[in-house]
C-alpha cells in the first residue's frame, strides 16, 4: 500500500511540472511572436502596441527598379514595367514610383 501512495504522489508531481512547463513555453512563444512582429524591413514600431511608421527608403522598389534598368531583353523589360506600374497604382510602395525610377535610371546611366 505504501508503494502505491508514493507512485501516485510522484506521478502528480511530474504531471503538475509538465503542465507548468507547457504553459510557460506557450507564454514565451506567444511573446516572441509579438516582439518579432515589430521588426520589418522599412517599417518601425517602437513597441508591441505602437503604430508602424515608415523609416528610410523602400529597398524592394529600388532593387526591382535596378533589375528593371539592368535587363537586356526588351520584352522582359516591358513585362516588368507593367508589373511595377500596376503595383505602384495599388500603392504597394512607400516611395513615389516615378521619381525613384528616374533616380535609379540616372544613377545607372552614369556607370
Amino acid at each position: 500500500m505504501k508503494t502505491k501512495k508514493a507512485q501516485i504522489g510522484e506521478t502528480l508531481t511530474w504531471l503538475v511540472a509538465t503542465i507548468l512547463i507547457v504553459i510557460m513555453m506557450v507564454f514565451f512563444i506567444f511573446g516572441a511572436s509579438l516582439l518579432g512582429g515589430t521588426k520589418k524591413i522599412g517599417n518601425f514600431r517602437p513597441g508591441i502596441t505602437g503604430k508602424s511608421s515608415f523609416e528610410g527608403g523602400d529597398p524592394f522598389l529600388k532593387k526591382s527598379l535596378f533589375t528593371y534598368v539592368s535587363i537586356g531583353s526588351e520584352t522582359k523589360r516591358l513585362i516588368m514595367e507593367k508589373t511595377l506600374s500596376k503595383m505602384a497604382s495599388e500603392d504597394k510602395f512607400n516611395l513615389d514610383y516615378n521619381q525613384t525610377k528616374a533616380e535609379v535610371a540616372l544613377r545607372y546611366s552614369k556607370k
